[in-house]
């Protein structure tokens, strides 16, 4: 098992105790290599509806680094960052951008040209080039938590 597919399958598990705890399928961790900085879960029903597990894993780093450039780090999530994550994550220079599953109505990738989008270099110093982005990690292990939570994703 490679890195990115160890980081995954703690995204995975962390999307299983959200739906445990009432919560959607999310989880998020935030590494640099195999050193894991932070890794959360899906809060939305703590009533905030900003609390994917993203936005919460960048919130934690941001404590701890005390910065805005992540460029050395990579963002991992069972399923693609939607627009509001994504925005974050080109603020915030992700350099890498790992996912299990493609969000084709919701993303910020497949939906929204967010995470690839060159034209936000304009708007430099607050957003960096666009971070390399792999999806289809462990796609299978992670849908099966989808749908034992309920969730349809396209294939």
């Amino acid at each position: 098992m490679n890195i990115d597919e160890k980081h995954i399958k703690t995204c995975i598990e962390l999307s299983r105790k959200a739906v445990k705890k009432g919560d959607n399928p999310f989880g998020a961790v935030i590494a640099e290599g195999k050193n894991v900085l932070v890794k959360t879960r899906n809060r939305i029903k703590e009533n905030d509806v900003t609390n994917h597990a993203e936005i919460m894993a960048m919130r934690k780093a941001q404590k701890i680094k005390k910065t805005d450039d992540f460029s050395g780090f990579t963002i991992y999530s069972n399923c693609e960052p939607c627009p509001m994550c994504s925005f974050m994550i080109r603020e915030l220079k992700f350099g890498r951008v790992v996912f299990s599953l493609d969000s084709p109505y919701m993303g910020g990738y497949n939906k929204w040209n967010i995470l690839k989008d060159e034209d936000l270099l304009k708007f430099t110093p607050i957003f960096a080039k666009p971070p390399e982005v792999i999806s289809g990690i462990l796609k299978e292990e992670a849908r099966k938590v989808f749908k034992k939570a309920g969730w349809t994703m396209a294939p």
